[in-house]
């Protein structure tokens, strides 16, 4: 973060956070900066979360395009924390919810599509999202445990609804979003299996392989789905440190990849680094969190230990 027209003797910054147990619910206000999530942090903090930025007043969006794209109030600009960012802002404030992939994947309809994409605030179901995250924000130092856990489910199938209906596809009906998703957690339980294919897939949905090709097409592919789920299961389990006693090969061969050319090659391809890199940079980012033992409460703490 680099702040816009000043030092950092300048800034000039506020933010609350609140832990919902499998999401956070943070607000900022902050003078204007300029952001960048690169392959480097990327790898070093691990994250594989969305986060939605509900912009509350200034603009926000790509420092690469013009104002058109940009978030104003009650704007909703999405970013994936798994890709790169290069974003700037005016003084502003925002209020965002970070979720897990794993959460919110299964209720999109193009889940690995959605960085830095600005959802218009005037549309009925981002109205009624704002609404409900404003709402929540205001309840939240007063709620209770048991009060959480009843309401992340329905905050993100609101969230993931005011993403889908700004999605150009009049072809996505509710039924195909509903079975895509159910296919999608049946192919995510078994993605170590090496039999795991489109025509096992098929057969367990009484469907033809060419209607779950069709099915995925917004994924890039089943193929491509496949191999990019592994392939994320890989770089997880390199920066995790209950895998620290297994090799590269090892983590590689429990997804099917059993070629190390091959596998660093779509690693490459898929996150900017090597695994060694991603394992590297990993290691230094545990090492400078264990060095910040002060701010073991610290927000950010609370958005890696989301899984």
């Amino acid at each position: 973060m680099r702040l816009i027209g000043g030092g950092d003797e300048n800034l000039d910054c506020h933010a609350e956070a609140f832990h919902f147990g499998e999401v956070v619910l943070t607000y900022y206000r902050c003078a204007a900066q300029s952001f960048d999530r690169s392959r480097t942090r990327i790898g070093r903090d691990g994250l594989d979360h969305i986060t939605f930025q509900i912009c509350v007043s200034g603009r926000h969006g790509r420092r690469d395009r013009g104002t058109e794209d940009e978030a104003g109030p009650g704007d909703m600009l999405i970013a994936d924390l798994a890709q790169r960012q290069a974003t700037a802002t005016s003084d502003f404030s925002s209020l965002n919810l970070t979720v897990p992939r794993r959460l919110l994947a299964p209720l999109l309809k193009a889940p690995d599509a959605q960085n830095l994409r600005r959802i218009p605030g005037e549309t009925p179901l981002m109205v009624l999202l704002r609404n409900h995250l404003q709402g929540l924000h205001q309840a939240a130092p007063r709620m209770r445990r048991g009060e959480v856990a009843t309401i992340v489910g329905p905050t993100l199938e609101l969230a993931a609804a005011a993403v889908n209906a700004a999605v150009a596809d009049e072809n996505a009906a509710a039924v195909r979003m509903a079975l895509t998703g159910e296919i999608r957690r049946h192919v995510e339980a078994r993605i170590a299996d090496p039999i795991l294919s489109v025509e096992s897939v098929a057969a367990a949905f009484a469907m033809s392989t060419r209607k779950l090709y069709y099915l995925f097409e917004p994924h890039g592919g089943f193929t491509h789905y496949v191999q990019a789920e592994r392939l994320r299961r890989c770089r997880a389990e390199l920066t995790d440190p209950a895998h620290r006693h297994e090799s590269v090969a090892e983590i590689a061969g429990r997804y099917g990849f059993t070629h190390r050319k091959s596998f660093i090659r779509a690693f490459r391809r898929a996150f900017e680094m090597t695994p060694r890199e991603t394992r590297a940079l990993a290691a230094e980012g545990r090492s400078l969190t264990v060095w910040q033992a002060d701010a073991a409460r610290h927000m950010w703490h609370w958005i890696r230990e989301l899984r």
